[in-house]
């Protein structure tokens, strides 16, 4: 049985500077959990290329890295992702491209945007992005992991629904109020880590909806921020339940 502590990097490891969210004391706690046996991993919806950065820059000791909201995983050296289908990448694409919502697109390396973004938006450590003014030859010729679609909360609503109702292999998950990730039917972040542990116990730590399907496979889970899950404990910061676990774990027989 493997002990995993898994979770998100926005929010809830790093802040919006990409800083380390309780600094040294938040490493501290991640290397006295693998010093015990845990099993750590990343669990975001960034691209691999931005856990691999962050993990070198502050010498994290991770032992697997999910990206793109678990469509893509890495462990063991080994990369491995759950592609859309391309003929329903194209259609859908085609009934959103020209709507006033943002639309982007992942492959599993890059990132594929129309025009640049809000500079305030997060950036990545390393910029994998290019500036196409059109995805189809791109859909036709490359895997393609995802599309992020960026705007208000009534565009995002709308964009849930047309997936929901016209596309059988596709899901929608709400990254924020103002944002939708579209993916292969079935993906999800709990669905990686059941992929990659046959039996384990784990703690889930996230901020936000991508999150859920982690908390409702875990034995613990922690919620950052005022929103609810019925299986998550809700806490200010990732440090909060880094100790909890340790607590835990110390008090096991």
């Amino acid at each position: 049985m493997h002990k995993v502590v898994a979770f998100d990097l926005d929010s809830t490891l790093i802040d919006e500077n990409n800083q380390i969210i309780g600094g040294k004391d938040t490493i501290d706690r991640l290397h006295q959990l693998h010093k015990l046996g845990f099993k750590l991993l990343v669990n975001t919806g960034r691209l691999d290329h931005d856990i691999q950065n962050i993990c070198l820059q502050y010498h994290l000791p991770i032992d697997g890295r999910i990206s793109q909201n678990g469509a893509v995983i890495y462990h063991n050296n080994k990369l491995q992702a759950t592609l859309l289908d391309s003929s329903q990448a194209l259609q859908f694409y085609d009934q959103v491209k020209d709507l006033s919502i943002r639309v982007e697109m992942n492959t599993i390396s890059n990132r594929f945007w129309h025009s640049d973004r809000d500079p305030d938006f997060p950036k990545e450590f390393y910029d994998s992005s290019h500036i196409k003014a059109d995805f189809k030859e791109i859909i036709l010729n490359q895997p393609v992991v995802l599309f992020l679609l960026i705007g208000n909360k009534d565009e995002i609503e709308s964009a849930r629904q047309l997936v929901e109702q016209k596309f059988d292999q596709l899901d929608a998950v709400k990254t924020s109020e103002t944002s939708l990730e579209i993916l292969a039917r079935g993906v999800s972040k709990g669905a990686a880590l059941t992929q990659l542990f046959e039996s384990m116990t784990l703690y889930a730590i996230g901020d936000s909806e991508n999150d859920y399907s982690m908390f409702d496979i875990a034995e613990k889970a922690y919620l950052i921020g005022k929103d609810k899950h019925p299986k998550a404990k809700n806490i200010h910061e990732i440090l909060d339940a880094l100790d909890e676990i340790l607590k835990i774990e110390r008090q096991r027989p």
